[in-house]
């Protein structure tokens, strides 16, 4: 009998050891994420360094919880005034004026894909130069 016992024992043991590193496997899936640089694909250096004329009303938005490359972002066919402890609007543009991009980053992430960002600079009204993220979904329909 006790031969019996020591093995059920090693049986659930085992049994929950691998129940564990399975959980753990899954958790470490979700949680895994990867940033590159992927400004020498010709996709992306085609829009770098080019000035690009918005057609409407830009805002770059500062966000205290952004998870990806900056805390600023270029939101697109706004004109917004936040100002709030976690998001600020720091830069409106006008239509006609124009942004530039420097580079172009990837995220991945086992639970949301891969996407992509193109990576601007400019200077706000206060003097501080800034790097911004525009998710980029494959064209500048909103661009001249």
């Amino acid at each position: 009998m006790s031969n019996n016992s020591k093995r059920v024992k090693r049986i659930v043991f085992a049994g929950l050891f691998f129940f564990v590193i399975m959980v753990i496997g899954v958790f470490c899936a979700l949680m895994y994420d990867s940033k590159k640089d992927v400004s020498e694909d010709e996709r992306y250096a085609k829009c770098l360094n080019i000035p690009f004329k918005l057609k409407e009303h830009a805002t770059i938005r500062w966000n205290a919880n952004n998870l990806r490359f900056k805390n600023y972002s270029l939101i697109l066919n706004e004109a917004s005034a936040y100002d709030t402890p976690e998001v600020k609007s720091v830069k409106i543009y006008q239509p006609g004026e124009t942004v530039t991009f420097i580079s172009a980053k990837s995220y991945s992430s086992l639970h949301v894909g891969t996407t992509y960002y193109l990576i601007g600079r400019d200077t706000l009204d206060t003097g501080e130069v800034i790097d911004f993220e525009y998710y980029y979904t494959g064209d500048f329909p909103l661009f001249e």
